[in-house]
């Protein structure tokens, strides 16, 4: 049962300098979600470890880029754009839709929230 270990694990191995690679010829079982309820619950679950270990390497850049040579600014600045898409991302998509039903329906702000 998978919590988020591996991305913590993966998190503090780029914390101290170690370098994570993708393989392609590893093996690993998992279970996909078959249905829309299982991949809402799964990304439910997933949101918030994902947003906190992008702050636990935001709040730890400095020191991360001293140690870690795969590790640079820009790479920092990614993520800090991905912290701020996954903050934002939500509320924007809201008030797109609520422009689409005052457009379309031709109500309120009020009505349409």
């Amino acid at each position: 049962y998978d919590q988020g270990e591996d991305r913590w694990l993966c998190t503090l191995l780029l914390q101290r300098g170690y370098r994570v690679e993708y393989s392609a010829a590893s093996d690993a079982y998992t279970h996909v979600p078959e249905g829309f309820s299982e991949f809402y619950n799964q990304r439910r679950r997933w949101v918030p470890s994902t947003m906190a270990n992008i702050m636990d390497l935001l709040q730890d850049s400095r020191k991360t880029i001293e140690v870690n040579d795969n590790i640079s600014l820009p790479y920092i600045s990614y993520q800090t754009m991905l912290m701020a898409g996954t903050i934002l991302g939500p509320g924007t998509i809201f008030l797109m839709l609520v422009g689409a039903f005052v457009a379309a329906f031709r109500v309120s702000n009020w009505l349409s929230f």
